[in-house]
């Protein structure tokens, strides 16, 4: 018995996802569902917009900054948990998965003025999780159209099918996200209204792990080999194909985020942002390696031998420009000493959303990533998000609660009802006169289906259904000053 380590040639459909061209899903997903800045403005469903009354108005709404009168040092972590479970075929697999990290520290100043109001604000905020599992893993009994090239001592190469009946796995992951460096500034144009300019560089990672497999459990890829006289020499088996693809990526972009805040009376104004349109950069290093284990019989020698096919399946550095289309928010608060109410809605028409190409690139080199901006105008759609929250001051302690709605750019006469829900809640302490600790904890569930790359040709029978469940809990203080 013995183990031949020879070169492992792809058959077409795999070589051609290989080249990791986006799709205008992945770039969707990307950028949809912002999990909001700040433990007050999440405990209190991300209705921000028109309240915006600590730090984090630098992210909600920059104009209202104006509306501190000390100066303020914030800063949170977040823990994240990650739940799926996914049914394919007749089996279910669940995975879980958490992880700590910063979520925003930065400063507001109010400068001293005759009268009005002037802030400045500096800071560091994550605006987008990208980290995130999914794993399936069950039989298919419906071809995939997937061959390989074999061959044995002898010389004999040829492609064979590895399609049918197979024991299927899939396992995701990404880790990594999308954070926000940004300068602001707000202003009191009248007693009534102020103005703010946010300024944010994009940065961030992330690092795609997908590792897929097929077994062969049941032997229902299995071949007789003949020689030239037409005579049974080999019985031919295949075993497993792994394969593991790997894309480190880079994200960097500018921002600018325009707003203002209207005071209608004491107890209730609102609020209103434009997010100009933003070029993101995407820089991706990638690479691909695969496995191949088959069996061969020989009858003259009555003996069995194994081959295991091994091959670096090449990797390289792709980068691309996404345009994000513009984003309007408004919103509106009634606050009394008690009781804060505040509500807000977030418009984005993600069909003007597009691929572009950096400078000093060939466009001929870009063919397959452009084709998909046609894909933006008819699969995609409009959205608005909703979101309210309540909060009620007891003392030096308050409580918060929230809900939000979010809705998918997804057409659901294509992709079905992919829209997201998220409830949360949340307290604020002020533990000294400077001093105030805070935390939120939201949930937020939905569902899907899904077809993977890998099983192409039977994927509209085997699907996915997947059903998530997010939760994210915030801790941090403020220090006034």
């Amino acid at each position: 018995m013995k183990i031949k380590p020879i070169l492992l040639i792809m058959f077409t459909i795999m070589s051609v996802n290989l080249c990791f061209t986006q799709t205008a899903e992945e770039a969707i997903n990307l950028l949809e569902d912002e999990q909001g800045v700040g433990i007050k403005a999440t405990s209190m469903g991300n209705a921000f917009t028109g309240l915006a009354d600590d730090y984090t108005a630098i992210y909600w709404n920059p104009a209202g900054l104006a509306q501190l009168k000390k100066g303020e040092l914030n800063t949170a972590i977040f823990n994240q948990k990650h739940h799926t479970e996914s049914l394919y075929g007749e089996q279910t697999t669940t995975e879980q998965q958490s992880y700590t990290k910063l979520h925003n520290i930065g400063f507001a100043y109010p400068f001293p003025v005759i009268q009005g109001s002037f802030v400045v604000a500096f800071g560091y905020q994550k605006t987008k999780d990208l980290d995130n599992i999914i794993s399936f893993r069950g039989f298919n009994p419906y071809s995939n159209s997937k061959e390989f090239e074999i061959e044995n001592d002898r010389g004999y190469y040829g492609f064979l099918p590895f399609d049918l009946g197979l024991q299927q796995g899939q396992t995701i992951t990404n880790e990594g996200g999308i954070s926000q460096w940004s300068a602001a500034a707000a202003v009191d144009l009248s007693p009534e209204f102020s103005a703010g300019l946010t300024l944010s560089f994009y940065g961030g990672t992330s690092i795609y792990n997908m590792a897929y497999s097929q077994d062969d459990i049941y032997e229902n890829n299995s071949y007789n080999i003949y020689n030239e006289d037409e005579e049974l020499i080999e019985y031919f088996y295949y075993n497993y194909y792994d394969l593991l693809q790997t894309i480190n990526t880079e994200y960097s972009g500018f921002e600018i985020k325009a707003g203002g805040l209207y005071r209608f009376t004491d107890f209730f104004q609102a609020g209103a942002t434009i997010t100009f349109p933003m070029r993101l950069k995407v820089t991706e290093d990638w690479s691909a390696n695969g496995e191949l284990s088959y069996d061969i019989y020989s009858l003259q020698e009555d003996a069995i031998y194994e081959y295991l096919k091994k091959d670096n399946l090449g990797g390289g550095i792709f980068d691309y420009i996404i345009e994000v289309p513009y984003k309007f928010s408004i919103g509106a608060a009634y606050k009394t000493q008690l009781l804060t109410l505040s509500g807000s809605v977030d418009y984005r028409d993600w069909t003007q959303m597009k691929y572009a190409i950096p400078d000093d690139r060939y466009e001929s080199d870009y063919t397959d990533l452009l084709s998909h901006n046609k894909l933006f105008r008819t699969d995609f759609r409009e959205t608005l998000n909703m979101n309210t929250g309540a909060e009620i001051k007891l003392g030096n302690s308050s409580f918060r609660a929230g809900f939000r709605y979010v809705q998918s750019p997804y057409k659901k006469e294509i992709y079905g009802d992919l829209d997201k829900y998220y409830i949360s809640a949340g307290a604020g302490f002020q533990v000294s006169e400077n001093v105030v600790l805070e935390g939120s904890y939201s949930i937020g569930l939905w569902e899907k289906t899904n077809n993977y790359n890998y099983d192409w040709q039977s994927s509209d029978i085997m699907k996915v259904d997947e059903k998530h469940n997010s939760s994210r809990l915030l801790i941090g203080a403020k220090l006034l000053f």
